[in-house]
Parts: C-alpha cells; sequence; structure tokens
C-alpha cells in the first residue's frame, strides 16, 4: 500500500510539469560554478550525466531545477528524473 502524498510533494510535481525550461548547476568550487539550460526533463538528465562525468570528480552531483512561467525554480528531486 502506498503512502498519501504530501501536499507539498503534490504542488511540487505540479509545478514540475509546468516548467517551461530546466537549469542544470553543479558547483565545485567557489570560483567553478557550471549551469546549463534543457527544454526538457529528458534533456536536463543528459546534461546532468555529461556535467557530473565532467566536473563532478570532487564528490559534488549536479543539481536540476524546474522554471515555471512565473520565473521560479523548483527543485527537481532523484524520483522525477
Amino acid at each position: 500500500m502506498s503512502r498519501k502524498k504530501h501536499a507539498a510533494d503534490i504542488h511540487t510535481e505540479t509545478q514540475i510539469a509546468r516548467a517551461v525550461s530546466f537549469t542544470i548547476y553543479l558547483r565545485k568550487s567557489p570560483h567553478e560554478v557550471f549551469r546549463e539550460t534543457a527544454a526538457s526533463i529528458p534533456d536536463a538528465r543528459a546534461v546532468e550525466s555529461r556535467m557530473n562525468a565532467e566536473h563532478g570528480k570532487n564528490g559534488r552531483r549536479a543539481i536540476v531545477y524546474a522554471i515555471t512561467p512565473e520565473r521560479v525554480n523548483h527543485f527537481v528531486p532523484d524520483h522525477m528524473r
């Protein structure tokens, strides 16, 4: 039996579904920041994988954010990618 989703999780999923673009972000150090955009979640996943392979050597992973039409960022959790 699956658990009932929390209202905040439902809101986040709704906002991610409305996204007009996605930003992939990796901060390697205070002066090295990598940021790219993608049009869809599959494109964002491909960029995230490439970015992790190229720049994620120190154990940090790229983060994906969904950008809504209102220009609000929403973190995309791993299970939604």
